[in-house]
């Protein structure tokens, strides 16, 4: 397996993460080899593999790993000791049944959870707050871009007494792969279009940023990785139907 880090965060020594690629798994044809979707058509004996090797990493359990029913919702989850059995992963017929907690964001600070979003384009972003431990995970598509899951997440974390946020934006499509028509123009700021021989580009991570600034996170990384270019990681835009998912996760050591 491939975990990849932001610099931001590996200084924060109460936390673990990692944004990780499609390789070091066990899964086969368009889905190799990491992914961890359990949606998307592939075997699911081979996706729980997966998932298990990537808690292996981390010394956590599958019950401990804790993926939304993501829907490019602006919902956020803050998941304490109260109610963490409602998010874990017991009964896997459930799951695949859409029964498992839909969201796009999760909120914690319970030491050995972790936390995090499956991505195939999207942009995985990850949070940690410096001074009360608390930790976020956040998938954010065009839609959680444009919509209000950034802005959402933030509001919950300074509720929770947040204020010394360090932020890292993972890999997803960068501008110069991300050709939009009039569902994503309609609703997007002139400043992220950029016309270039005749397609129309969108910038999501420059929105993403922005977005950030304007809730007042400063300090941010970002990693600067193109799914769509890059081979080692799952692109829908690339692979269409036939595509996994990639996991980037958060815990509290």
């Amino acid at each position: 397996m491939n975990k990849i880090q932001s610099d931001l965060l590996a200084k924060i020594n109460f936390v673990d993460h990692g944004f990780f690629d499609r390789t070091g798994g066990v899964s086969n044809g368009p889905f190799e080899s990491l992914n961890v979707g359990l949606h998307k058509g592939d075997d699911l004996d081979s996706v729980l593999q997966n998932r298990k090797k990537i808690a292996d990493h981390f010394g956590v359990s599958l019950d401990d790993m804790i993926i939304l029913n993501q829907q490019h919702s602006d919902i956020v989850h803050v998941i304490d000791d109260k109610n963490v059995g409602t998010f874990r992963l017991k009964d896997i017929e459930s799951f695949l049944s859409n029964e498992a907690v839909h969201g796009d964001a999760i909120i914690t600070n319970m030491s050995g959870l972790l936390i995090g979003v499956n991505t195939a384009d999207c942009a995985p972003i990850l949070l940690c707050d410096r001074d009360t431990m608390y930790i976020a995970a956040v998938h954010a598509g065009w839609r959680g871009a444009v919509g209000n899951i950034i802005g959402n997440t933030i509001a919950k974390l300074k509720e929770l007494g947040c204020k010394n946020i360090v932020a890292a934006i993972g890999p997803c499509i960068e501008k110069q792969s991300f050709a939009v028509g009039t569902d994503v123009t309609s609703v997007v700021e002139q400043r992220y279009l950029s016309n270039v021989g005749g397609k129309i580009l969108f910038d999501m991570q420059l929105l993403i940023l922005d977005k950030l600034l304007r809730e007042d996170i400063k300090t941010v990384s970002k990693l600067n990785i193109n799914t769509v270019t890059n081979r080692d990681f799952f692109s829908y835009r690339r692979q269409a139907s036939n595509c996994g998912v990639q996991f980037s996760g958060i815990i509290v050591r």
